[in-house]
């Protein structure tokens, strides 16, 4: 099984190969200063596959889908999405207790993919804004990038790049919710 370091490096070598402009899109590592500081102001300790890809990137720029239509959340920004997730949670699923352990990493109209912050594993768990589930979708973060490399390599996502009067931008194609689950279903069982 591939480290979390060497599957992201493959993600990265990959999108690099479609256009050196997107792996500019990627932040630089986070520092172990930052991810101290995440910790502490929010109790949460990060599993250390997680702790190891921050330290490979911290996230995305904003606003910037790249791997397959998901955009990575910067450390900075991670308990905000906590408290939004929480927040949402609570409220449509009050008896769902277990998902006050979720950890957002990544994130789409709404949608997200977390991992449990009580699990060291770094299983990355499907958690949709319009329904009642918590769905695990890859046992490993490097499973999660195997895929994505997988998936480029075989043409079933394609990078576009745009320009608008702000700038280079890029799309993917399909976008994120034409292959959420089902299809995770089917890719966790290929891997």
């Amino acid at each position: 099984m591939a480290s979390v370091e060497h599957a992201f490096g493959e993600a990265r070598s990959a999108v690099e190969a479609l256009h050196p402009d997107l792996s500019k899109r990627l932040s630089e590592p986070a520092s172990e200063a930052q991810i101290d500081s995440f910790e502490q102001e929010t109790g949460i300790r990060l599993p250390d596959p997680v702790r190891l890809l921050y330290r490979q990137a911290n996230g995305c720029n904003q606003g910037d889908g790249i791997f397959g239509g998901w955009e990575w959340i910067a450390i900075e920004f991670v308990g905000d999405h906590v408290a939004e997730l929480q927040t949402s949670l609570e409220s449509d699923r009050p008896d769902e207790a277990e998902a006050m352990t979720l950890l957002p990493l990544f994130h789409s109209n709404g949608d997200y993919l977390c991992i449990r912050h009580n699990e060291d594993a770094g299983k990355l768990y499907y958690v949709p804004h319009d329904e009642p589930t918590v769905e695990p979708v890859f046992e490993t973060l490097a499973e999660f990038f195997v895929q994505f490399v997988a998936r480029i390599a075989t043409g079933e996502l394609v990078f576009k790049q745009f320009s608008t009067r702000h700038g280079n931008y890029f799309s993917v194609s399909p976008p994120n919710r034409e292959y959420r689950p089902p299809d995770f279903e089917l890719l966790a069982s290929a891997g």
